[in-house]
């Protein structure tokens, strides 16, 4: 049985649909880097949810990234591994040790797995 796929097409609407107070912000020319727009409106909607500890909107906002990395093709994985992942360091950097540890809470264990593969291949 073949299971559907995300494609960068679909993630726009996908995102809206569950974070609508972003929508105006995502793009809607469906353009060849639009996938990266749309993940990086959802990275900073995330940071900024995090810096204003809304602590409950940043587990939903994990949980959505977990949804489209799981089941999304791989431009959308790639999309949130380079964009959504690669924010880890600056939401870590700017949190105090206690917002850190909630918010890594709400990190999907791949996505912080990766996360921590980026990390050690920057030290090398």
């Amino acid at each position: 049985m073949l299971t559907h796929l995300f494609t960068p097409l679909e993630v726009p609407a996908l995102i809206a649909g569950k974070l609508p107070q972003i929508k105006c912000d995502l793009p809607r020319d469906g353009g060849q880097n639009s996938i990266y727009k749309s993940i990086q409106v959802l990275t900073d909607y995330t940071q900024r949810m995090a810096l204003e500890h809304n602590f409950k909107m940043v587990q939903q906002c994990m949980a959505l990234v977990e949804k489209l990395y799981d089941k999304g093709n791989g431009l959308v994985k790639n999309a949130i591994e380079n964009v959504f992942v690669f924010s880890f360091s600056t939401i870590m950097s700017r949190c105090n040790a206690v917002e850190w540890r909630i918010v890594q809470s709400y990190m999907p264990s791949d996505l912080y797995a990766l996360y921590v593969r980026q990390v050690l291949k920057s030290k090398c």
